[in-house]
């Protein structure tokens, strides 16, 4: 029996059959039912809303057609009809229709042939006047303030031909009032806003006035391209950032239309709204109860075993877990397989240390005592130097002597800070300096020469290490033998160490130049130059370029060169 249930405790099997059994039902009612819900909702509210703009453009549209409808009408009687007697006609017309304020017949010129009022008066310098021209046909605009009824006023215009000519143009105003007030009627429910746009992007008439208008416009559309829009409904942001649902019809083709909009939480109606989302309801339900057996289930099988491995690396990388093992609690087999795992890489990785740290600890003390001996060699050889020089009468190898007791103290000085910091495997050049100008410089009782330093820190390797300190040693050594005294102050020396841009390292040693602190007839010139050729050497050991510069003040000698990295 045990043989049975042991493939089924597995991790996956578990976990497979768990969210099977849970989210396989969701998925398919969801998939299926929720979309064609939604789906066929969404189509619906669309034709609902596009049908209501219709309807309420219906009374807007009848007084558009109305006013055409006389246009139209007089523009068949001919030009020459109206030259005779037409003011009669256009009053009578006007007093007919309570909804017209103005008619009037316009030549090409711009001059009244005849009209209700203002009969003769040019109104060529007038923008409606203009449009008309450019257009050529029926056209609707508003106009802010009539000429004659000193209003703001809706202008419909056609014009007049003859032989397929245009003589002239047919021009009705409307109130901008009433053309308004078709619209607020049909608009007072469920925050329906309703405006016309003509053929220009011009706004003809609005429900809730022309500047609510502009603002309830879509945005990122152009308001005359909503004549390709024609029959759609769509969301959309408006210039104030309200998200409205949108829905534009035709009211004269070509000439305007009449685009609603609603809020988007108002545009579906009750029925709408709630159908789709009681049909989402089950499944979301559905789905609620699989994703809380699929939690319970993976915190219980998986992410709390997970969590305590993790819990178990963090602790042995600090260095605390306690007893160098994990146990899980009743874990799966996959992750009973990694506890063991884990407890017997955390056992290696224990061996692994230790025997790295004997090593490390081995290599340390071996490095530590091979700078020792090399330094112990060094000063002794020094301290012959020193005795044989004492021994001997001979001021040429005296002198000889003690250049080479230098030397071999500069490469001792550089051991000693191998063997004091022996956990690093570079050197500070600054700290290197400091200790060998003690060495090269002894105190001064008379303060008859200044030293002055500015080292940066600048870590090398001993490849490099080595030929920086010998360089030092030698050019300090000239320094000293050439300094002179200036006519406003003691003699003084100069050491600076800087690091540059792109990481080159600029080494820089000056003295001052007037009369020599040590007279030029005691220093020996008889060796041929060897301390430049040394230097020279150590240069091109450093990869360097040198710079000398003499004035006369003071003499100047500078290496520039690129730190490297350790090569064997």
């Amino acid at each position: 029996m045990k043989r049975l249930i042991a493939p089924f405790r597995g991790l996956t099997v578990q976990l497979v059959a768990l969210l099977t059994l849970t989210l396989l039902p969701l998925g398919l009612i969801s998939i299926y039912q929720t979309r064609a819900v939604v789906s066929e909702a969404e189509r619906l509210n669309q034709a609902a809303l596009l049908a209501e703009t219709e309807a309420a453009a219906a009374s807007e549209r009848e007084l558009i057609r109305e006013a055409l409808g006389v246009t139209q009408g007089l523009s068949t009687l001919g030009l020459t009809r109206f030259e005779q007697a037409c003011d009669r006609l256009l009053e009578d017309l006007v007093a007919e229709h309570d909804r017209f304020s103005f008619a009037g017949i316009v030549r090409l010129d711009g001059t009244l042939v005849c009209a209700s009022e203002g009969t003769g008066d040019s109104i060529a310098d007038s923008e409606t006047f203009q449009k008309v021209r450019q257009v050529g046909g029926p056209r609707i605009g508003l106009v802010a303030r009539g000429r004659y009824s000193r209003m703001p006023v809706v202008v419909v215009a056609d014009t007049v031909r003859r032989d397929d000519e245009i003589e002239g143009y047919v021009m009705i105003s409307i109130p901008s009032r009433i053309a308004d007030s078709l619209l607020s009627q049909d608009s007072a429910t469920r925050g329906l806003h309703l405006a016309t746009v003509n053929a220009d992007g011009e706004i003809v008439s609005a429900s809730h006035g022309i500047e609510t208008a502009r603002v309830d416009l879509p945005g990122g559309i152009l308001p005359q391209n909503l004549f390709d829009r024609v029959g759609e409904t769509f969301h959309a942001w408006t210039s104030d950032g309200e998200r409205r649902v949108f829905a534009v019809a035709e009211i004269l083709q070509g000439s305007l239309v009449i685009i609603g909009s609603w809020p988007s939480d108002l545009a579906l109606g009750e029925d709408t709204i709630w159908f789709p989302r009681l049909s989402v309801a089950f499944p979301l339900l559905m789905w609620l109860a699989s994703l809380g057996v699929a939690i319970f289930g993976i915190q219980r099988l998986v992410l709390r075993h997970v969590s305590a491995l993790a819990s178990a690396m963090r602790q042995h990388a600090l260095g605390r877990l306690q007893g160098g093992r994990i146990e899980l609690d009743h874990p799966p087999d996959e992750l009973k397989a990694a506890e063991t795992a884990f407890n017997r890489m955390i056992l290696l990785l224990a061996q692994a240390e230790a025997k790295q740290e004997q090593d490390l600890r081995d290599k340390e003390v071996l490095l530590r005592e091979v700078h020792h001996r090399v330094k112990n060699n060094l000063q002794l050889i020094a301290s012959i130097m020193s005795m044989q020089s004492r021994l001997t009468k001979s001021r040429e190898a005296k002198r000889i002597l003690g250049d080479l007791q230098r030397r071999v103290r500069g490469l001792a000085t550089l051991h000693r800070s191998l063997y004091t910091k022996a956990e690093k495997s570079t050197i500070d050049a600054a700290e290197l300096i400091r200790t060998m100008l003690k060495d090269l410089i002894p105190p001064d009782p008379g303060n008859q020469l200044e030293i002055e330093t500015h080292l940066t820190q600048v870590d090398l390797f001993p490849d490099q290490a080595v030929p920086l300190s010998m360089l030092f040693s030698e050019a300090m050594t000239n320094a000293v033998k050439y300094a002179g005294r200036p006519a406003d102050g003691p003699a003084r020396i100069c050491v600076s160490l800087d690091v540059l841009d792109e990481g080159r390292v600029r080494f820089c040693i000056e003295n001052t130049v007037g009369e020599r602190l040590i007279p030029e007839e005691t220093l020996d010139t008889e060796m041929g130059g060897l301390g430049t050729r040394l230097m020279t050497a150590f240069v091109s050991q450093l990869d360097g370029k040198v710079e000398q510069d003499e004035t006369d003040a003071v003499y100047r000698f500078v290496v520039t060169f690129k730190p490297a990295d350790f090569t064997p």
